[in-house]
């Protein structure tokens, strides 16, 4: 009579369990799924949200400026149209004069009714008047009542004003109207920020209206926006150089993107505004989050909070799909794991079994072999122990053998791996100087060339010719020019020591600046000189100093077509130069 087995003995009983617990993971990975969509759908909408309040207050004072901006053109029009041509208003006194007392109603009329602004005005140009003592305009400034009242101007005052540079010369210098960085104005006692426009007559500028808006009373403004509960707001340059507090902006150093330590998103800091996400960084050891726009001045409106004030929400409602999550998930763990004891008990023997037999004890103890599948399992265990033991020692012997084999391949590699990097920097390195030789020189402008045809080529070339190492060479002896010439070679990499430096001649070098160093090129070319100008003040002697002549051109995309074009730029602005250290030092006439 056949042995009845227990309820956990059969295969199908083994299958409804594993249906329960594929169930179970199941329930955990849809669980798991739930809590990321909803995580990503509330730290989108929270962006989202963030970054509406930041564009909404950014649209109102963006209003504001074109109002400035409609304001200040329509004014320049109005006195272009009023202006015959550039001798006449230059003459009449009489005309400049009308001119600016018919401006007096529609400058107030445009201004007062903003109480951001602070000044506006119009005056002629030096290139009109010239310097004299006489008013040549208009200058209106808000007192202390808040009422518009003139400030007696004249031209010669705007040689002298410290602050002409933002509201005369620089707008006159860009030709068009322009918004100006924050400066302080002495005559106001206050911040201002100007949108100023010149007036042309064909190329001569012959008036600059402007009007000021007070940058203290607009930080004010910003400092009243708030955002939930700990969300404020400010300004800051487009590159990051200064942020404006209304609390600060007195202070002689002000805020700057370099002490925020950006951690999620950075590459939002270069665009025009943070769109639909958000950046997360870190300031003072606070985490916090911000949103931004472009404003039309240029500055950026930034709307900060912190990061977890920002995500409070998001944060609560991901904690109880968790908490509800590890509960049930412990529950059917707990009665996964009651019936799984029932099922790998023998399980569990045979497991031991097999580890014993892994590390070479073939005498085990292995569970009953019964009637059911486990038994059946039980039974193929000692058969296969027989087997093992018999091929353990053979299959011990070819493992050696190919372990020693392998081993001797390995190294047999390894040493022709080195021996072809050794080739390769032995091929491309000058055995004098340790820079890079003619044949990595070669190389690497084939490859220019090859970018300038694809059109993505950006690189200058800087040709270096040692100065009078014939004269060394003549005057002490060959081996005293290989020291200059290795001296030339380390000068060369301490002002570039980032870029490629070849030695593609006897005395001449070329160095072609690194992606990094190419950005920053002429702080680089001022380093060579400075370490040059060390050179030529160490010694009176020609044959006790390094010096060196360099020439610099950059590649010009539209009409460069080839690096050889580029070079021979490079090499005459050199040779220019090497006439002159030649003229200087009294050897004039002398070659290359």
């Amino acid at each position: 009579m056949k042995k009845k087995g227990n309820f956990f003995s059969s295969k199908s009983t083994k299958i409804i369990l594993l249906i329960v617990i594929g169930a179970f993971l199941l329930a955990i990975t849809l669980v798991t799924i739930c809590v990321i969509l909803t995580n990503r759908i509330l730290t989108d909408n929270t962006a989202s949200q963030m970054n509406l309040f930041c564009e909404e207050r950014g649209d109102d004072l963006d209003t504001e400026f074109l109002r400035v901006e409609d304001a200040v053109g329509s004014l320049a029009r109005w006195t272009r149209n009023k202006i015959p041509d550039v001798k006449t208003i230059s003459e009449d006194g009489k005309l400049r004069d009308s001119i600016v007392d018919d401006a007096d109603d529609l400058i107030r009329f445009m201004t007062e009714h903003n109480d951001f602004i602070q000044g506006a005005y119009i005056h002629y140009t030096l290139d009109v008047t010239g310097v004299t003592d006489r008013e040549e305009g208009v200058y209106y400034t808000r007192d202390s009542e808040g009422k518009f009242s003139t400030i007696p101007f004249t031209q010669k005052e705007i040689e002298e004003d410290p602050v002409a540079d933002y509201w005369y010369y620089g707008p006159i210098k860009n030709g068009k109207a322009q918004w100006t960085k924050p400066y302080f104005d002495g005559s106001a006692d206050d911040h201002m920020i100007s949108y100023v426009e010149p007036v042309f007559i064909g190329d001569t500028p012959v008036a600059i209206i402007g009007i000021d808006i007070s940058f203290t009373r607009l930080l004010k403004w910003v400092d009243t926006l708030k955002y939930l509960e700990t969300g404020y707001m400010y300004l800051k340059e487009a590159d990051g150089s200064a942020h404006y507090h209304y609390s600060d902006i007195n202070l002689d150093h002000l805020h700057t993107d370099e002490e925020d330590q950006i951690t999620e998103n950075g590459e939002l800091m270069s665009q025009p505004s943070t769109g639909g996400a958000l950046i997360r960084y870190t300031f003072q050891g606070h985490d916090r989050a911000m949103a931004f726009m472009t404003l039309r001045n240029g500055m950026k409106f930034v709307l900060c909070d912190g990061y977890e004030s920002v995500f409070k929400a998001r944060n609560r409602a991901i904690n109880i799909m968790i908490w509800v999550s590890v509960a049930m998930t412990t529950v059917l763990a707990g009665i996964a794991a009651i019936m799984a004891n029932r099922i790998t008990n023998p399980l569990r023997k045979l497991t031991a079994a097999a580890n014993e037999i892994s590390e070479g004890d073939y005498d085990v103890v292995l569970p009953p072999e019964t009637d059911d599948e486990v038994g059946e399992l039980s039974k193929a265990f000692r058969l296969a122990v027989d087997k093992i033991r018999a091929r353990e020692e053979d299959n011990k012997a070819r493992v050696a053998a190919k372990e020693r084999r392998i081993e001797k391949d390995a190294e047999k590699m390894k040493q022709q791996q080195s021996d072809l990097v050794a080739m390769k920097n032995l091929a491309y390195s000058d055995s004098l100087t340790n820079v890079k030789n003619k044949t990595a020189y070669d190389d690497t402008t084939g490859y220019i060339d090859e970018q300038i045809k694809a059109g993505t080529a950006e690189f200058a070339v800087i040709m270096c010719d040692l100065n009078y190492l014939k004269i060394i060479n003549d005057t002490c002896g060959h081996q005293e020019g290989d020291k200059v010439l290795r001296r030339a070679a380390r000068l060369l990499c301490m002002a570039f020591p980032m870029s490629s430096v070849f030695r593609i001649g006897g005395d001449e070098f070329v160095v072609l600046p690194s992606g990094i160093e190419y950005a920053k090129l002429d702080d680089h070319l001022e380093n060579l000189r400075l370490l040059l100008k060390e050179e030529r003040d160490s010694s009176d002697k020609l044959e006790q100093r390094v010096s060196i002549s360099v020439g610099c051109a950059v590649f010009d995309r539209e009409n460069d077509k080839s690096y050889q074009e580029v070079f021979d730029r490079a090499d005459g602005l050199m040779y220019e130069g090497k006439q002159k250290i030649h003229a200087r030092d009294g050897i004039a006439g002398r070659g290359r």
